[in-house]
């Protein structure tokens, strides 16, 4: 009996610890800008230079910076491996600062990406994206009344976000048939390691296929998916799978230089 209760005095002082511990941990509050289409901007600082003014999106994959912010603040690309994302590839920066809070050894894809150049000509200069290999490492809360973003010490360490999605990609593995779409769109979409444009190639059309249906030509460009970025053949199975069988699917596609909207709705395989 007394060793039960031994047991569960300890296990209750170890909580009332532990708990303290949590209590005492105190967040850091990083002022925050909502733009008039909704967006999240912060100010931040990469490699001590700056500030910039990066969207804090939470659906965002990777941290992106602009080839601008990688030459201002002399950010390390690696000297083997290949662009994922059709960019500049992946980046090492040092130290990433938005206020006070301050993240060490962070990755990032270097790009110039159109949506947020487009951004730019309404909301002033905007140089990149804090995804989750950056704001992962803590707890956040997103308080807009007060317009900041409270960050709480974590424990988790993100894996190598970039470094998965490649091994992915070159995996000879069963794994990698749970990207492919259970869709059939009629198109073969390609990229080559030197081409450093926005979006992929139309490589071939299947005739009397949804694809082909819908207007989608040989020669296009696919630029997005359902508003997600085609940049990569990833990006594209990865933006399939998640369109529904039978749903209308929207693509941007470029054409002569000009970005028009192209319904598509996935025949089914079987």
């Amino acid at each position: 009996m007394r060793a039960h209760l031994a047991l569960i005095l300890k296990t209750f002082l170890t909580c009332l610890i532990f708990c303290g511990k949590i209590q005492a941990e105190k967040p850091i509050s990083v002022p925050l800008e909502v733009l008039k289409s909704g967006h999240i901007v912060v100010s931040v600082k990469v490699n001590e230079k700056g500030p910039y003014r990066l969207i804090f999106d939470t659906g965002a994959p990777v941290t992106i910076i602009s080839s601008k912010i990688a030459t201002e603040a002399k950010v390390v690309k690696p000297s083997v491996g290949f662009s994922l994302f059709g960019a500049g590839g992946q980046a090492n920066i040092q130290s990433i600062e938005m206020g006070n809070l301050k993240t060490l050894g962070n990755s990032a894809i270097v790009m110039d990406h159109p949506t947020i150049k487009i951004m730019s000509k309404f909301f002033g200069p905007i140089d990149g994206i804090i995804g989750f290999s950056t704001y992962s490492r803590y707890r956040i809360s997103i308080n807009y009344k007060d317009s900041s973003i409270a960050f709480f010490p974590s424990t988790y360490i993100p894996q190598d976000t970039i470094k998965a999605m490649i091994e992915r990609l070159t995996s000879n593995s069963k794994e990698r048939e749970t990207i492919c779409p259970s869709g059939v769109w009629g198109f073969e979409a390609g990229k080559s390691s030197t081409d450093l444009a926005d979006g992929l190639d139309v490589i071939s059309v299947v005739p009397g296929s949804a694809a082909a249906n819908a207007g989608i030509k040989k020669g296009q460009r696919v630029l997005s998916l359902n508003n997600i970025w085609t940049d990569s053949v990833e990006d594209l199975f990865y933006a399939a799978k998640k369109s529904k069988l039978g749903e209308k699917a929207k693509f941007v596609i470029l054409e002569n230089d000009k970005a028009k909207t192209i319904v598509v709705t996935p025949a089914s395989g079987i």
